[in-house]
């Protein structure tokens, strides 16, 4: 009597194609991608002034909205359809989007212009600025088109390389610029990043031929069942409400106090952001994307992101009273509390972001986000209107932030 062979052990969740041409690839590469973010950080509080850090960080953020702005979901779009052929479909969302930039061009550069003042002193015309948000936010909006289209047409390596190699660029040529040159300006930190992003676009090389997708690039998941119930209309405004929220904060900020103040506010805003966009990217999305039965709790993302803004902020508070950084960064001292709470909240919700939609509350979310940036904008514009000071007004904002987001996780704990 024959004995049946031994039944073969099941498949580990990371040798199927899906984790190992797409998902570890995409991870690696935006973990790499932190850690190059992280290394510019550091750069521009040892060897970059405050004011030409608040200069570049105003345009970033101008540039960013922009370019967020322009590609209207478009790198979502190009992988939710996998039946549409993904050169024919890269090729019509970069067309689309460029046009977006282009008539989107007079409000960006009028957002240019309002965080300039005569209290600046950046000594950079703002014409100059101006060619540099535009050119950045194009490449930037490309690089992040690319990233999509790696994932349909290229293999691992590309996955991984197109989102590593434009943050890692950066800081390496910002430092170059510094440590070799001496070209501290804040010239030699967007140069920095158009350089970044203009290597990462082209990663939509194949878009310039006409061929088809003759050849299949790597396996495409079949995307879950949707639970998002919002309209068009309703996600676009939201995206356009966060941008606006976002946009408006780093050009105010500069006009009321300065470059350097939102040098000190824009810097320690980007540093302890990594956790709450680490917890939404390396979190919140793989948890929709698998199987209601295997999602798990999120309170163990919550305590890690909360443990690693404490490792944050702690060296932080190390290197300024061991005088590690130069003095004109003394001014962190002022923002850090305040801002280590409004991520502390916003980590929480980042982790638990997924639940309005597995419950199918995610117009319900929508709502309460406009509600929350509402009432940013408000504290914003209004606190000098009223004669509050800068501190005043830092901890107005923050302490907002972190009770609507606080209470806005509750809430989407106790779903049920």
């Amino acid at each position: 009597m024959s004995v049946p062979p031994p039944a073969r052990s099941a498949t580990r969740f990371w040798q199927t194609a899906f984790w190992r041409a797409g998902a570890m690839p995409a991870a690696l590469g935006s973990v790499g991608s932190l850690l190059a973010q992280a290394l510019l950080a550091l750069f521009l509080l040892r060897l970059f002034e405050p004011t030409a850090v608040g200069l570049y960080a105003v345009v970033a953020q101008i540039a960013f909205g922009w370019a967020t702005l322009a590609l209207a979901q478009s790198p979502l779009t190009l992988l939710a359809n996998p039946q549409q052929p993904a050169l024919a479909a890269g090729r019509m969302a970069w067309r689309q989007s460029t046009t977006r930039w282009l008539w989107l061009a007079p409000l960006a550069l009028a957002a240019v212009l309002w965080s300039q003042s005569s209290a600046s002193q950046s000594g950079t015309a703002w014409w100059q600025l101006s060619v540099w948000t535009a050119a950045i936010a194009l490449a930037q909006l490309s690089a992040l088109l690319a990233q999509s289209l790696a994932l349909r047409v290229n293999g691992p390596l590309s996955v991984a390389a197109v989102r590593l190699l434009p943050a890692l660029l950066a800081a390496v040529w910002a430092g170059l610029c510094a440590l070799l040159w001496q070209a501290t300006g804040a010239s030699s930190l967007l140069g920095a990043a158009l350089l970044g992003y203009a290597v990462g676009a082209l990663w939509l090389w194949p878009l310039l031929g006409q061929g088809s997708d003759a050849a299949p690039g790597p396996a495409v998941a079949e995307p879950p069942a949707s639970v998002d119930g919002r309209s068009e209309q309703l996600k676009f405004a939201h995206t356009l409400s966060d941008v606006l929220v976002a946009t408006l904060l780093a050009s105010h900020w500069a006009r009321l106090y300065g470059a350097a103040e939102a040098g000190c506010l824009l810097l320690l805003l980007r540093l302890l952001g990594f956790v709450p966009a680490l917890v939404s990217s390396a979190w919140a999305q793989v948890v929709l994307s698998r199987p209601r039965e295997q999602r798990p709790g999120s309170w163990a993302a919550v305590l890690a992101a909360a443990l690693g803004l404490g490792k944050l902020a702690a060296a932080l508070l190390v290197a300024l009273q061991m005088g590690w950084l130069p003095a004109a960064w003394h001014g962190l001292q002022h923002y850090l509390w305040p801002l280590l709470l409004w991520q502390l909240a916003a980590s929480a919700m980042a982790a638990l972001s997924h639940r309005p939609f597995r419950f199918g509350q995610a117009s319900r979310y929508t709502w309460q986000c406009l509600a929350i940036n509402a009432g940013q904008v408000l504290l914003v514009l209004a606190p000098p209107l009223w004669g509050w000071g800068l501190q005043a007004q830092l901890w107005a904002l923050s302490l907002w932030l972190t009770l609507s987001l606080g209470l806005q996780a509750i809430w989407a704990a106790r779903l049920r």
